[in-house]
């Protein structure tokens, strides 16, 4: 999976200044919202009935605040800062709860396997930040991932959702997660190539947002595209200049 890159060293410099900038995270976070509101995802709502009374949900601001916290912790998890896996970790029951309602049936089994994993990141990290090479355990990982993915999607649009199995909508939902499982467990070995996993992981999460409607989350997913490539030329070369 290693992509050799040949950048001088004045530009490996200008990069990681871009990646480690702060401002940065303030452009993705208004790239979000800024695209949320243009568009009035905003007004985006969820009805439902609960003891014979109606209630609404305001679906689209809390998927607003949703993605914001994941844009941080995703950039912060970029300049290798542990908050980020935590605040992952906080929110990926709340990024769950809208993937069910926006049709993921799927959701209730994989995100509490995403909550373990992030939680375990983030406790990995705090023993080590070592920058590792590609081994065994990197591709052993994916494959399990991809093995939990497909397996527990399965049961879920099997036995838990009332209409027939989707094989359309359960290969747009098994892929990304098989992706992040594999990332995710691959993230608390701070692997530099793994952000060419996450790559992968952003175009396909970019469809089915948009498959989804989820406009929010397409906006984020738009500037992770770039962020997982400074990341990686990021990591790649403090990984050369390690001790």
């Amino acid at each position: 999976m290693f992509i050799n890159l040949h950048l001088s060293n004045n530009l490996i410099t200008k990069i990681k200044a871009i990646t480690n900038s702060n401002y940065l995270d303030i452009i993705g976070l208004a790239i979000v919202i800024t695209a949320s509101l243009t568009l009035n995802y905003h007004k985006t709502i969820f009805n439902f009935t609960f003891n014979h009374k109606n209630y609404t949900f305001f679906l689209g601001y809390i998927s607003i605040v949703n993605t914001c916290l994941s844009m941080i912790g995703n950039r912060l998890v970029t300049k290798k800062n542990n908050i980020g896996n935590f605040i992952t970790t906080c929110n990926t029951f709340l990024s769950g709860s809208i993937d069910y309602l926006l049709g993921n049936v799927g959701a209730i089994l994989t995100y509490p396997v995403s909550f373990i994993g992030n939680y375990l990141v983030f406790n990995a990290w705090k023993k080590s930040k070592f920058l590792r090479k590609i081994d065994f355990i990197f591709y052993k990982n994916i494959i399990l991932g991809f093995i939990l993915s497909f397996t527990l999607n399965f049961l879920a649009f099997k036995y838990l959702s009332s209409t027939e199995l989707n094989i359309k909508l359960f290969f747009a939902v098994s892929i990304p997660a098989g992706l992040t499982f594999g990332g995710t467990f691959n993230t608390a070995r701070m692997y530099p190539d793994n952000w060419l996993l996450w790559q992968i992981y952003n175009f396909t999460k970019l469809i089915q947002n948009l498959l989804l409607l989820n406009i929010a989350n397409s906006a984020k997913y738009i500037f992770y595209l770039f962020n997982a490539i400074i990341g990686y030329i990021t990591w790649r070369d403090d990984k050369a200049k390690q001790l």
